[in-house]
């Protein structure tokens, strides 16, 4: 198959289904994977796909709005939150960064005991603002309109200044393979700079994130403590998670 052809084939999956692994490609072609990581630098540098680790995904759209996210699988993030809220325990320090999965998470914490509560989202201000006993921290920084959370040098340095008991991470994509990732540079460094501040992380997260990819690494597999799913999550993934020391919860 000559490198255009492949070029197609590569395009038309990219279309129909959002993203593609170097390795079925490279089975697919019957061809090496230096072969495909070279077609997909190709396309990339076209600017037809985004390379991201082990394969490529669709060009980028137009994110959804923090808005028009909180609208979707609403009941299913509402289940998570409350399941994810029974890992925390009283006097506890959070980190619980943006994402509406992490709303919801927030909006089921106790009412019943004291805790801290360190954010970069106003959301999650908003979740808490009528919880007499959580002691909130907003992070400062400049806002992100299309995460809905504040990042850069300065949400890094008070970051910093903190040591969390533990972190609800917003996880865009995670792969048992590689870890967690998120679509945005400096989204994913101020989630590792909370993860690398806390003594445990938890991602409360809803079966599409299994099957999502994005392009920056957030935290290797091991770095994961706690994962809240729904009971239809993907076994194999499950037990990969499992197999590497992080806690599986269904919700």
């Amino acid at each position: 198959m000559l490198a255009e052809e492949r070029h197609q084939v590569i395009r038309a999956l990219l279309a129909s289904e959002g993203k593609v692994l170097a390795g079925d490609l490279a089975q697919r072609f019957g061809v090496s994977e230096d072969t495909v990581r070279r077609d997909l630098r190709e396309l990339a540098g076209a600017g037809q796909c985004r390379k991201v680790y082990g394969g490529a995904l669709a060009p980028a759209s137009q994110p959804l709005s923090v808005s028009a996210r909180l609208g979707k699988a609403s009941s299913q993030k509402a289940r998570l939150g409350k399941a994810a809220a029974k890992l925390v325990q009283p006097g506890q320090t959070l980190f619980i960064d943006a994402g509406t999965t992490n709303f919801n998470i927030a909006a089921a914490l106790p009412h019943d005991f004291a805790f801290t509560v360190v954010t970069n989202a106003p959301g999650v201000v908003s979740a808490l603002s009528d919880h007499a006993n959580a002691t909130l921290i907003v992070l400062g920084g400049i806002f992100n309109r299309a995460e809905g959370a504040m990042a850069g040098a300065a949400t890094i340095r008070d970051i910093e200044q903190v040591q969390a008991d533990l972190f609800f991470l917003g996880g865009c994509a995670l792969d048992a393979g590689a870890g967690v990732f998120a679509t945005d540079p400096e989204t994913a460094e101020v989630k590792r700079a909370m993860a690398l501040r806390s003594r445990s992380v938890a991602i409360a997260a809803t079966d599409e994130k299994f099957s999502a990819a994005a392009a920056f690494q957030v935290l290797d597999v091991d770095m994961l403590d706690h994962l809240v799913v729904e009971s239809t999550a993907p076994e194999p993934a499950l037990a990969t998670w499992e197999s590497r020391g992080t806690v599986i919860h269904y919700a």
